[in-house]
């Protein structure tokens, strides 16, 4: 049975895609891993892996590639008993339930606003997914929240606060790079740079962006 890997925000531009590809990269190169969203075949995630698959047949690179698949709930049935990784970018709430680790990026004040506060349209979605969990016998899903903005200390104050009454953690923040937006644009991310046929492409900035990455991975996911 798959773990189930849930990325998903209030806010639009809060890095939910980004981080989901980056995410399913690493887990590829280790677990069967797959990914899913609503968007269908044009979405940036679809054309993220439709790019890794070129790079593949025509460079001859070995980039590791989780498949891609419109989410449906036949599918979503059938793959999380044929895969170890599923993530979910965006889904809609009535998949919550079936988290094992639910991830909340957050941008603008919207963003601090629906965790900070237990009466928040958010924080009741996620409430009551804890609960219909709970009714089907499973254990409550680990909730990471990442702060994807410049929130002032007050703002981390009140999130941080927050973090006690609902439950979940706070993870280190996953800055705005160009070498993050690049990666999805090109299909080659910072996490490529190991790769022989691949090292020439990189520099000092993306192995700071990946050295971020990793330590925002290690967190989420912590046996990687």
């Amino acid at each position: 049975m798959a773990q189930i890997i849930i990325i998903n925000s209030i806010n639009n531009a809060a890095g939910k895609t980004l981080l989901t590809a980056h995410l399913a990269v690493m887990l590829a190169s280790e677990y069967k891993t797959a990914v899913l969203d609503n968007a269908g075949e044009n979405s940036a995630l679809a054309m993220f892996i439709a790019r890794r698959y070129n790079l593949n047949l025509s460079q001859k690179c070995n980039l590791p590639i989780p498949p891609y698949y419109s989410l449906q709930k036949e599918k979503f049935d059938t793959l999380k008993n044929t895969n170890d990784v599923l993530l979910l970018d965006s889904p809609d709430e009535k998949y919550f339930k079936h988290a094992d680790i639910l991830i909340t990026p957050l941008y603008k004040e919207e963003g601090a606003l629906s965790v900070s506060s237990p009466n928040s349209l958010y924080a009741s979605l996620i409430w009551e997914a804890k609960k219909k969990r709970a009714a089907i016998g499973k254990n409550a899903f680990r909730w990471v929240v990442v702060p994807n903005d410049d929130y002032t200390d007050e703002q981390i104050e009140k999130i941080s606060a927050s973090a006690k009454t609902l439950g979940f953690q706070i993870s280190s923040r996953l800055h705005r790079r160009n070498e993050y937006a690049a990666g999805l644009k090109n299909g080659i991310t910072v996490l490529d740079k190991d790769l022989p046929e691949l090292k020439t492409l990189f520099d000092l900035p993306d192995l700071y962006a990946r050295r971020e990455l990793k330590k925002l991975a290690s967190f989420i996911w912590p046996a990687k």
